[in-house]
């Protein structure tokens, strides 16, 4: 099969396409997906580079290593046990960071303990990207961030493809919403519901009241302004997994970093919203694998927006 590679870390060029790599054999409790679309995230230029606490416990016989966290596709095989799913189905999700995963292929083994269904009609690029963001959302403003109807929420990042979710959950729960993002990309702050603020021109403690509850997909340069801007008792998470949470700790603001097993009940449960684009996934563009450096060329920027998705 073709399969997107790293034989060691760097930066976007040392990603190949190997056409013969191996079809990956489905273990106990996983099943064979003929992968249709693979969802890019920030964590896999971090694997990438070896900068994440996954790839520092890579070790030299696991090269080479088969990049991608998440994906879409359809069954194509049982392992030993598996009795969840049947052959045909389209499927979507993300293993836990312990999995060797390896989504960037034509062909990858998954558990089926971090796998949904995807509901007829459900578009499966979307899906593809929808996997990773989604949990996190969840994670993010349901579980920690313990979002209530009437609360006010910030949320720096707001159009990446966290923000954009974490936007819509808060919605739907009744809460009122501002989104920080940059100049080109306040309409579509709008159209998610939000009230949008410009980073590049406005500061979000001049236009917006004090925060509930604020998600922060930004950290750097936004992390401490935001203290400042919590109503006593409240809550704020924030999403880059090596964030230092002390100085809220110190001031006795309950701070989260999300966290979060494979959660496949939850996703199948807000999947037919997204099917039905009542919950929208945005996709920023869909490239082929061999443009796949170019995608972590993009995701690296930290200006994103939506999901880059890529295809076999």
């Amino acid at each position: 099969m073709r399969a997107v590679q790293i034989d060691r870390f760097g930066g976007p060029e040392v990603m190949t396409v190997n056409a013969d790599a191996a079809v990956p054999e489905p273990e106990a409790g996983e099943v064979l997906i003929r992968v249709l679309a693979a969802g890019t995230n920030p964590l896999d230029y971090k694997i990438r580079d070896g900068s994440s606490g996954v790839a520092k416990k890579l070790k030299p016989e696991d090269f080479p290593v088969t990049l991608g966290r998440e994906a879409c596709g359809i069954v194509e095989a049982l392992g030993p046990g598996v009795t969840e799913f049947e052959v045909g189905e389209t499927v979507f999700g993300m293993p836990a960071l312990t999995h060797r995963s390896g989504c960037y292929a034509e062909y990858a083994a998954l558990p089926v303990d971090c796998l949904a269904r995807v509901p007829e009609g459900g578009d499966p690029i979307v899906f593809g990207g929808t996997g990773l963001v989604l949990s996190t959302a969840i994670t993010a403003a349901i579980d920690q961030g313990k979002v209530q109807a009437g609360e006010k929420v910030l949320v720096h990042g707001g159009t990446g493809g966290v923000g954009q979710l974490v936007i819509q959950l808060c919605k739907r729960v009744g809460a009122e919403v501002w989104a920080v993002a940059s100049t080109r990309n306040q309409d579509r702050l709008a159209e998610l519901g939000a009230h949008p603020i410009d980073y590049r021109t406005q500061d979000f403690t001049e236009v917006s009241p004090k925060m509930d509850l604020i998600i922060d997909g930004n950290y750097f340069g936004t992390f401490e302004p935001s203290l400042d801007h919590l109503v006593p008792g409240g809550r704020i998470v924030v999403l880059p997994s090596l964030a230092d949470l002390t100085p809220a700790k110190e001031r006795g603001i309950e701070a989260h970093i999300p966290v979060f097993p494979p959660m496949p009940r939850r996703l199948e449960e807000y999947a037919p919203a997204i099917a039905s684009g009542d919950i929208q996934v945005e996709i920023a563009q869909v490239l082929p694998f061999e443009e796949a450096a170019e995608a972590h060329r993009v995701l690296e920027t930290g200006h994103s927006r939506g999901k880059i998705i890529l295809v076999p």
